[in-house]
């Protein structure tokens, strides 16, 4: 009895006070202690307002009814608009409170921090708690609130400052009214600290009726007592004390009894044995157990599967290292078919295994950025997208042009395409719109069906029949980028072209004008009077103005709606040349790029005729996380710009010139060549082919053969892992399968994604060449004797580790807690704003990733380990990296990350650990010992 005894209620009681006032303010908020306390939910509450809301402010077009007044920012849209609304979920005299707050944010915030009576040391971990409360609108939000560049951000602006604002002012509200309705207290910090200790023995049974563990008969009388404050809770008290504290002490009693039975027969001791130990060793081990519960054990439970598997792939790639070392050459390397990079993404590495093993071709990992940090603009497209990592920022803009030699279709390309968006605007307002539904559903309901039958019946022969269409109305047209930087005389043309094309659109949409009765000079001459303000207007332009439709009362005013509302003005015009001499790239970035790569990768000789760039990207329909199945390097999109950046960069004949003084000389006869790999159908599309040379198209078709065979192979491989492939397909089958899934509308696993990544290995091919790594690890080429310096690992184990990093702990933490770290099942997500996820039509905006990327049923299909980075390099330039960055010493001195090296220079395998000491491996360890 001695041994297993346990607390007293009064030890208990002491103990729940002491730990939630600790806890009050730093882990637990004023309304979250309600709730616990009394059995409120004003938490659930604030966050239905708080989503209301935000979800309201923060539509990026994707509501029908915008809400009003957003130009303001959000508090004062939500003051302006609270304030109008009948009943503010039971607060009262709502509407006089809201239009009494201050005009500022800040004000507000550190009103209701006052009022809360929230001590000065505590409110940063006030606030902090506020804001995880919504995890995710409170991320976007000071994502939104950090990119001022943002366009939403701009016409809209929203803050974290803002957001807790509004937030803490339910939250003063709504904690006031339950305490004074429960407790006869004002809902401060100071008068709840005062309650828990004056009332702790009442406040103990109200905690302990909330989380349901009272009996039903003391349940009822707590409920019953509920609104009173020390009258008639001294009767529930003695009863409780002399009635179930003895229940719960034994029970308590029998539970400790049944662990130490259960740990000696672990042990395999005698029940007799147990017996006759002495009672202060037992109490000890009681308190082992206790100070170890089953929620710490987890650790040891991921570091055994780690060290399982960290053993086989080190033991395989040793291996493959012994062989290489053993297998000396004896004559120069053959030049091969053709050499191509892909992204270091984890779906390159069955591609590049298969594209192999069908004849002599090199394949190089890279960074799907390919060193090119662009902000991208495609053709007809308004915006540009970052392609570069998230941790970096672009200085050069590219741009995506039809070429030359096509100017007589580019006009034909641009009235199909305006024809073809006016009728998706008419036919999305006609939906949206109050009555045109109920007209809609009787007379063209039936052309809405047949979309439907197609994407559900014949998903495939549907898509195949809507770009057929598509290239019969709107054909794409070959294109270009701007790769090289433009000149004064280039920029001011593409200005003045920019300019004459805003005057010709404000000339139709303003005044009606057909495009017969505009002619050049008149838009020459309006162009000119809106960046000259003060000119006069002499006869004859009056004359041509009149002519078209422009009365000369109607010249100024109309000049100064060209300068207003079409930026036609000095210092609009001042801000588009800027952007456009930050577009292309001088021959010294060029020469620098190419070089970077090449040498990073290790590319340096032996080129062959062929050498591709390839990105990948995705196909799926009906996707709201397509951009995860994208490039993680170029910001989650296609990498397709970087590549054809890239190998524009490497065609040049003065960047060549410049390479081969730098010590890379690439024969006249090796062509660079730009594609994307699609990861949801294995097909690899190959750009800019009318720059191949002549002399080159017999290996370009070989080359292009290689490739749709290797895809096949891959994709025969990867239908193996999809549930739904109960039978073995052919390969033939297998193509037309992950085709189906692409475009399959019902689909929710269009493919697995990077699941199952596992680990980053940084080196040379010939340490992976041939080996079979399932599609789980990122690969990345390098080779230390291109690199003396350790710059250019550097920047691979501060940049590309650290994407890989992101996209491993994405997947940890969505498979370890889908509901709370992920976002849930695919069935139960709605878009909200065109900018995120919710679950069923009200909830936080879902964090990571989808049940569906990372389960197989109930079975996590996504192997939850941290990440494993494999460098092969001399192990002293690593320890001065390591020692001169913090986020290398946060990832490996923290176990974030694991990092094993192969020294080439004694030719040993190393496992750094969190110490900052080296311990080798030898081979006939385990990998968990050494």
């Amino acid at each position: 009895e001695q041994v297993l005894e346990t607390p007293s209620l009064d030890e208990r009681v002491k103990t729940v006070v002491e730990t939630n006032h600790s806890a009050l303010c730093r882990w637990l908020t004023l309304s979250h202690w309600c709730d616990d306390t009394l059995g409120t939910s004003i938490v659930q509450t604030i966050n239905d307002q708080m989503i209301k809301w935000c979800s309201a402010f923060l539509d990026e077009g994707h509501a029908a009814w915008a809400m009003s007044d957003r130009d303001e920012g959000l508090y004062r849209s939500w003051k302006r608009l609270a304030a109008q609304e009948w009943s503010l979920i039971g607060i009262p005299d709502s509407r006089r409170k809201i239009a009494a707050l201050p005009d500022h944010p800040e004000d507000t915030l550190l009103e209701s921090l006052d009022l809360l009576g929230i001590p000065i040391e505590l409110r940063q971990d006030y606030l902090s708690l506020q804001l995880t409360a919504l995890p995710g609108w409170g991320g976007f939000i000071k994502w939104r609130g950090e990119e001022r560049d943002y366009p939403w951000q701009q016409a809209h602006p929203v803050g974290l400052v803002k957001f807790l604002a509004i937030r803490l002012w339910y939250a003063r509200e709504l904690v006031q009214a339950a305490c004074r309705e429960y407790l006869d207290i004002q809902g401060r910090f100071d008068e709840i600290v005062s309650y828990m200790r004056d009332y702790s023995e009442e406040y103990y049974l109200r905690r302990q009726r909330i989380a349901g563990h009272l009996p039903a008969l003391y349940a009822e009388e707590v409920d019953r007592l509920a609104h009173r404050k020390g009258q008639g809770w001294n009767t529930v008290l003695t009863r409780y004390r002399t009635e179930v504290v003895p229940r719960h002490q034994a029970a308590r009693r029998r539970g400790n009894a049944r662990r130490l039975l259960a740990l000696s027969r672990s042990l395999q001791l005698l029940d007799e044995q147990l017996v006759e130990s002495e009672p202060q060793a037992l109490k000890q081990v009681i308190e082992w157990i206790e100070a170890f519960p089953e929620s710490h054990h987890g650790i040891i439970w991921l570091k055994a599967f780690e060290a399982g598997y960290h053993e086989q792939l080190i033991e395989r790639l040793m291996s493959a290292n012994q062989r290489e070392r053993t297998d000396i050459p004896t004559a120069p390397p053959l030049r091969p078919y053709s050499q191509s990079v892909y992204c270091i993404d984890v779906r390159s590495e069955p591609f590049r295994r298969h594209l192999e093993s069908i004849g002599p071709h090199e394949t190089y990992g890279f960074a799907g950025f390919f060193a090119a940090f662009i902000r991208y603009r495609a053709w007809g497209k308004e915006h540009e997208t970052e392609q570069f990592p998230v941790i970096m920022r672009a200085k050069n803009e590219v741009r995506e042009i039809p070429r030359s030699y096509l100017d007589h279709k580019v006009s034909q390309h641009r009235v199909w395409t305006k024809w073809v968006h006016a009728g998706h605007t008419l036919m999305h307002d006609l939906k949206e719109n109050v009555i045109t539904p109920y007209v809609m559903v009787e007379s063209i309901g039936w052309f809405y069906s047949l979309p439907i039958f197609g994407k559900t019946l014949f998903p495939s022969l549907y898509r195949r029949l809507t770009r057929w269409l598509q290239r019969q109305f709107v054909p794409s047209l070959p294109t270009t980028l701007t790769v090289n930087k433009l000149s004064p005389t280039d920029t001011a043309e593409m200005l003045t072209v920019e300019h004459q094309r805003l005057v010709r659109v404000a000339l139709q949409e303003r005044l009606g004008l057909r495009s017969t009765h505009i002619t050049p000079s008149l838009i020459e001459g309006l162009r000119q009077r809106a960046l000259q303000s003060g000119e006069s207007h002499d006869a004859a332009f009056i004359a041509e103005a009149e002519v078209a439709g422009l009365k000369a009362d109607a010249l100024d005013a109309f000049i100064l709606v060209l300068q207003r509302e079409y930026d036609v003005n000095p210092r609009a015009s001042s801000r588009y040349r800027e952007r456009l001499t930050r577009t292309g790239f001088t021959l010294e970035e060029q020469t620098l790029t190419v070089e970077t790569a090449l040498r990073m990768m290790g590319l340096t000789k032996n080129f062959a005729r062929l050498i591709l760039f390839c990105a990948h990207g995705s196909t799926s329909d009906n996707n709201p996380y397509e951009s995860a199945l994208d490039c993680g390097a170029c910001g989650g999109n296609e990498g397709q710009p970087n590549a054809r950046v890239l190998a524009m960069m490497a065609n040049h004949d003065k960047v060549r010139a410049r390479l081969g003084k730098a010590g890379i000389e690439i024969p006249s006869d090796t062509h660079f060549l730009a594609g994307q790999m699609d990861t949801t159908t294995d097909a690899v599309r190959l750009f800019d082919l009318e720059d191949v040379p002549p002399t080159h198209r017999a290996d370009l078709a070989r080359l292009q053969d290689d490739l749709r065979e290797a895809a096949e192979l891959a994709s025969h491989e990867r239908c193996g892992r999809f549930p739904e492939v109960e039978q073995p397909l052919d390969e033939s089958q297998a193509t037309a399968h992950v085709r189906q899934r692409s475009v399959d509308w019902s689909q929710v696993r269009p493919e697995w994604g990077l699941s199952g990544n596992t680990a980053f290995l940084i080196g040379r091919r010939e340490l992976t060449k041939g080996l079979d790594f399932n599609g789980r690890m990122f690969l990345h080429s390098y080779d230390y004797r291109e690199d003396p310096t350790t710059r250019f690992l550097e920047v691979l184990l501060t940049a590309p580790q650290v994407v890989a990093q992101w996209i491993n702990m994405e997947h940890y933490f969505s498979a370890v807690d889908n509901e709370v770290y992920g976002s849930g099942s695919k069935i139960y997500h709605n878009v909200v704003g065109r900018f995120g996820i919710m679950s069923g039509p009200w909830s936080d905006l879902r964090l990571g990733l989808a049940k569906q990327t990372v389960m197989n049923g109930e079975m996590p299909y996504h192997e939850p380990m941290r990440l494993l980075t494999i460098v092969e390099a001399p192990r002293r330039g690593i320890e001065k990296l390591i020692a001169r960055h913090e986020v290398l010493q946060h990832y490996y001195h923290n176990e974030w990350v694991h990092l094993i090296v192969l020294d080439p220079e004694v030719g040993d395998w190393y496992r750094y650990r969190s110490n900052g000491d080296w311990a080798r491996i030898v081979r006939e360890k385990s990998m968990g010992t050494s």
